[in-house]
């Protein structure tokens, strides 16, 4: 028997789609794209993105160093679930900043929205490097870096959203998942910059000197690089979907009218994330904490691995414009959940052949999913309550679920001592991640839900 909310909901989605094709044909035509100027924009969200991630998650490489730092009085393995703690703590402060980005962005336009979040993390991200470390202040220290991450998720709710959104609205209906695609490459360069970064100050820094200062500079690097992204994201115009797009909307007019669009996109988001969060953050603390290996040799077998992943996206992007991107992003998540088990036996039985091959399987599971949804979710929903649909859905599920990942994960398995935890969190996280994609539209080579074609 079918559930009559969802029926109801689902019933809604699609009258809410027919009234907004008809609101579109009945405004101005479409700003004419320019290859140049799509470029351009493209270029832009891949550089905010880079800076955005690298700022970010930075902070997970150097998780085991600042346990020590900020949470000295701790047991080793408390040292880093605390650490971690601070680190979903910015997750959790995801979901304000969706909450207030998200209609701004629908109201008075996308490129605003990136312009502050940019700005906003540069600054954060900057701040922390010049907070005492607890020796200095005592428990200020560890509260100050808690209020500098809760500004990194703030900005963070409305980034990613944001930039997905803004390159969706100017790409071409043919080519749509694969332009979204580079946004990916841009923060999955953003984490291996990070762990670059990390792996130099491990070989160039003993740990005495690491925790006596050298980790700030990394942080450091913020302002500059936010600097950069800011140059470029002012320069760009609003994307021609938004100028043309109704601005009403809103939570009542999100909630009336997408309620499955909501649940299908916080499914989509809850796959993919926590498959990010484990594999791509928490992964080299694991290889680090839970398998004893040195640092630098855990974070080089986590880093090539990571270099396949950036240049397997816009690949698995272009396929997925020819084949549909929910046929792949259903074959990555189905294959995550038979490979996931396997893979975590082979990095805990040792050896770095086995530890890279399954790093690779894992993170191929994940190209697949990351190539497809910077272009499936915002296709869910209608432009007038598009920022705010996926600002909501995107950053509560990740808050929840992904930002946590990490935190959990080093809890669980200092708790257990089992050092499979990972593989069947990755397990459950794909399962509902495969549920909400055979649930929902493939809307591959065809407008975003309500949009009139960009290839007209």
């Amino acid at each position: 028997m079918k559930n009559p909310d969802v029926t109801m909901s689902t019933q809604a989605d699609m009258h809410g789609e027919v009234r907004e094709q008809h609101a579109f044909h009945q405004t101005e035509p479409l700003r004419r794209v320019a290859r140049a100027d799509l470029t351009r924009v493209v270029a832009a969200s891949v550089v905010g993105s880079f800076v955005e991630w690298f700022e970010f998650s930075v902070y997970g490489y150097l998780a085991a160093v600042l346990g020590r730092v900020f949470f000295p009085a701790s047991a080793p393995g408390m040292q880093i679930v605390a650490a971690f703690a601070a680190f979903a703590v910015a997750f959790f402060a995801r979901p304000f900043g969706g909450l207030i980005f998200g209609p701004v962005g629908d109201r008075y336009g996308r490129k605003n929205v990136l312009t502050v979040t940019i700005v906003l993390m540069a600054c954060a991200t900057f701040s922390i490097a010049l907070v005492p470390d607890h020796k200095t202040i005592g428990m200020a220290a560890p509260l100050l870096l808690v209020v500098l991450r809760l500004l990194q998720g703030v900005s963070a709710g409305g980034e990613a959203s944001g930039a997905a959104i803004f390159v969706a609205e100017y790409s071409p209906d043919r080519c749509r998942t694969a332009m979204t695609s580079w946004i990916q490459v841009g923060c999955m360069s953003g984490f291996c910059f990070g762990a670059m970064v990390a792996a130099v100050l491990n070989h160039a820094f003993t740990p005495a000197q690491i925790d006596g200062g050298a980790w700030r500079l990394p942080f450091l690097l913020a302002l500059p690089l936010g600097g950069i992204g800011l140059y470029i994201r002012y320069r760009l115009d609003e994307s021609p979907l938004f100028e043309t797009g109704k601005r009403e909307g809103g939570f009542r007019e999100l909630l009336r009218t997408h309620k499955a669009a909501l649940l299908q996109s916080s499914g989509i988001i809850i796959g993919t994330n926590v498959t990010l969060f484990l594999v791509v953050t928490y992964v080299p603390t694991y290889l680090v904490m839970a398998l004893r290996l040195d640092p630098s040799t855990g974070l080089a077998i986590a880093l090539i691995p990571q270099f396949i992943l950036i240049f397997t996206i816009p690949l698995l992007g272009k396929l997925a414009d020819r084949i549909g991107r929910k046929q792949l992003m259903l074959t990555g998540t189905c294959a995550l959940i038979v490979l996931a088990v396997p893979a975590f036996r082979m990095l805990i039985a040792g050896g770095t052949g086995y530890q890279f091959a399954a790093l690779v399987m894992l993170n191929l599971c994940l190209a697949a999913m990351l190539a497809c949804v910077y272009s499936q979710v915002p296709s869910l929903f209608e432009a007038g309550v598009r920022f705010t649909g996926m600002a909501v859905s995107y950053n509560v599920s990740v808050a929840l679920f992904a930002g946590t990942a990490p935190m959990i994960n080093a809890w669980l398995i200092q708790t257990t001592g089992s050092r499979m935890i990972p593989a069947w969190y990755l397990v459950c996280a794909a399962i509902v991640g495969a549920i909400a994609l055979l649930m929902c539209p493939d809307r591959t080579g065809k407008p975003m839900r309500g949009d009139r074609s960009s290839d007209e």
